[in-house]
């Protein structure tokens, strides 16, 4: 059994690869071809992936409200926008993958996410917070990134035997 462990992580790790970008693909692109404001916690988590993958800053700090979203902006402002802009494509290009659970709604304008971050060496998990702001959701507060240790760091060449 301990031989197949590392076999059966990697499919299952290809498996939710694949469906994060196929399913990505279809929210994003609605998003933005229809200008619909993100129904859910979750489409923000990918509404706030595609702006960083593209540099957009607007997009980006949208995603965001409260103090934390003041925070970014004075940040943003900080480094001008062309600097976070390229921060932002930067951080996301470290990204290899998204993995979103345990959505907790709690009453109909607060709700938490876990937001696993896949690198390529470590795995990062990080609560969100959410608000429901005219009628959108947005990202009001995150808890402190937890390094969660990979069994199989991404990209690692599996030997079956």
């Amino acid at each position: 059994m301990k031989q197949k462990l590392p076999a059966i992580i990697t499919v299952f790790l290809i498996a939710a690869g694949v469906f994060y970008f196929a399913f990505r693909g279809r929210i994003g692109d609605a998003i933005k071809s229809s200008g619909v404001r993100p129904a859910t916690p979750e489409d923000v988590i990918w509404k706030m992936s595609d702006a960083s993958r593209e540099g957009n800053v607007a997009a980006y700090l949208d995603c965001f409200t409260g103090t934390l979203k003041q925070n970014l902006q004075k940040t943003a402002s900080d480094m001008g926008d062309a600097r976070f802009s390229e921060y932002l494509r930067r951080l996301n290009g470290e990204i290899t993958g998204i993995a979103v659970s345990d959505l907790e709604q709690i009453g109909t304008a607060e709700a938490n996410l876990r937001v696993e971050f896949v690198f390529r060496s470590r795995n990062e998990v990080q609560k969100h917070h959410f608000r429901l702001i005219d009628g959108e959701w947005k990202i009001d507060q995150l808890d402190g990134a937890e390094q969660v240790k990979t069994l199989i760091p991404y990209g690692s060449e599996i030997n079956p035997q």
